[in-house]
């Protein structure tokens, strides 16, 4: 039977901002505990956008 090998493989839409990269980390420039804790706090929130997303892809790719 020739009918299955004809089958086509949809592949599943991916939104236009899951596809985009990973947002750049500022470098800590000073040791001070005022700019560390406002650098650590952009970079977690960074880190958690790029995780959401990339968790959302590979939810999509499934």
């Amino acid at each position: 039977m020739t009918a299955c090998s004809n089958s086509t493989h949809l592949s599943p839409v991916v939104p236009a901002n899951l596809l985009e990269p990973c947002a750049d980390l500022q470098q800590l420039e000073s040791g001070r505990g005022k700019v560390a804790l406002a650098w650590s706090v952009n970079t977690v929130a960074k880190y958690n956008d790029c995780k959401a997303r990339h968790g959302a892809i590979v939810k999509a790719l499934k």
